[in-house]
């Protein structure tokens, strides 16, 4: 298999972390791609150039992170139906809402001054302020095992310090702070880390 991804990618990061815990790392060859910047193969395999993208030999490439974790997690036998499962559904979708404002503030901040929104800059900060909320009221605490629910909150918490440390979610969010700041000591986390 090959991961087309970028390092920066929260997205991309998600998915690297599940396939190092399911132990598939060995059998995925990594390709990092600037998707501003795509190459034919990479176009050819998503034509929407984005990351992360997995081509499977003999199937239809892969894209959107949560459907490649739902590929990896199908290959592991890890992919049960129920209730525990929708759970952890919702809170990658949350995790993953987060990233998207986050993802959308930062795009919009690169922009000229002059043609910057700031009423979507507001709509996208109140988002992830409500998500942060949600995850501090308790969808926080049902994290305690290190799932693919648990990987893109963890995604999109450091894409915040990352990216947006202006927002200053660790001081109202004491909780969900306590949580990312364990996280960050997985070695799959370090691994993985946009900054190195």
């Amino acid at each position: 298999m090959k991961l087309y991804f970028s390092k920066t990618s929260p997205y991309a990061r998600k998915v690297l972390l599940v396939a190092r815990q399911l132990g598939q790392m060995d059998e995925i060859e990594t390709v990092p791609v600037n998707p501003l910047e795509a190459t034919d193969d990479f176009l050819a395999a998503n034509p929407l150039s984005k990351v992360p993208t997995l081509v499977v030999e003999d199937e239809p490439a892969l894209f959107d992170s949560r459907v490649i974790v739902e590929f990896l997690l199908d290959r592991a036998g890890m992919n049960d139906a129920g209730r525990a499962k929708t759970e952890m559904l919702k809170r990658q979708a949350l995790a993953d809402g987060i990233t998207d404002a986050a993802l959308a503030t930062v795009m919009e901040k690169r922009r000229p001054e002059s043609e910057q929104s700031s009423y979507w800059v507001e709509r996208w900060s109140a988002a992830i302020d409500r998500g942060l909320a949600h995850l501090e009221d308790g969808a926080v605490n049902a994290l305690e095992h290190w799932h693919f629910d648990a990987m893109a909150t963890a995604s999109a918490l450091d894409y915040l310090c990352f990216r947006l440390p202006e927002i200053d979610w660790q001081t109202k969010y004491p909780e969900t702070a306590t949580w990312y700041k364990a996280a960050c000591e997985r070695d799959d986390m370090k691994a993985t880390d946009p900054r190195d």
